[in-house]
């Protein structure tokens, strides 16, 4: 599971939260989706298997935002006999 933080520039209002929370949680593999104004900071937890950051940017893009800074974290489960 990896989680990514995106920072969305055109982001004004909670309308523009939900617009593209609808359109990211769409994608298969998001797991979750948190978006925090003013500073359009969205916060996604997803399944790097099923769905890419590159996707999920694309996503937000077509929607007429721009994502300006990308902060990106990767969790690894290991398992042990």
């Amino acid at each position: 599971m990896n989680h990514v933080t995106l920072y969305v520039l055109g982001i004004s209002c909670f309308k523009c939260v939900t617009k593209i929370e609808k359109e990211v949680e769409a994608l298969c593999g998001i797991f979750s989706f948190k978006g925090k104004l003013p500073k359009g900071k969205i916060t996604i937890e997803f399944n790097p298997s099923l769905v890419s950051t590159n996707k999920i940017i694309e996503k937000i893009e077509k929607q007429g935002f721009s994502v300006a800074k990308i902060i990106q974290k990767e969790e690894r489960i290991v398992m042990f006999d």
